[in-house]
């Protein structure tokens, strides 16, 4: 019964050692590449909304694909661990990227600027913080 326990506790912590390995935030190189096609990404997704009166009502994997349909590329596979959100602020995109689990914001962009808008480096809830008014005025921004 003791090792029965035993082998139990040892599986759990080393399931959680695993699922904690794969939750890390990304390193400054992974940030880096994640930015330049966050942009890009979000940039698509602004065009996409472009040309709709309302809210999109379909889910953000939709939005996401029906955006990039012209070029999958930009749906890059570097997004595949990670929580892509879409927020539609008329009629401009915002993205907030986020851990696997949707606990944590790593990254956030409107799409009709030029750079990446919010880079998240203290721990933050996956949360959209930026407000895009006329003019691709984005507050919140650093």
């Amino acid at each position: 019964m003791k090792y029965h326990t035993l082998s139990r506790y040892a599986a759990i912590l080393i399931l959680g050692a695993f699922a904690n390995a794969n939750a890390s935030p990304p390193d400054d190189e992974e940030r880096g590449r994640l930015s330049t096609k966050m942009v890009n990404l979000s940039s698509a997704v602004d065009v996409y909304f472009t040309d709709l009166s309302e809210a999109p009502t379909e889910s953000d994997e939709s939005v996401l694909r029906n955006a990039t349909q012209h070029d999958g590329r930009l749906l890059a596979p570097e997004f595949e661990p990670y929580l892509l959100k879409v927020q539609y602020q008329a009629p401009y995109a915002v993205l907030l990227l986020c851990s696997k689990d949707g606990q944590v914001a790593l990254m956030e962009d409107a799409g009709c600027s030029a750079r990446l808008d919010r880079q998240v480096v203290d721990e933050a809830p996956c949360e959209f913080t930026l407000q895009v008014s006329e003019g691709c005025q984005v507050a919140g921004a650093n």
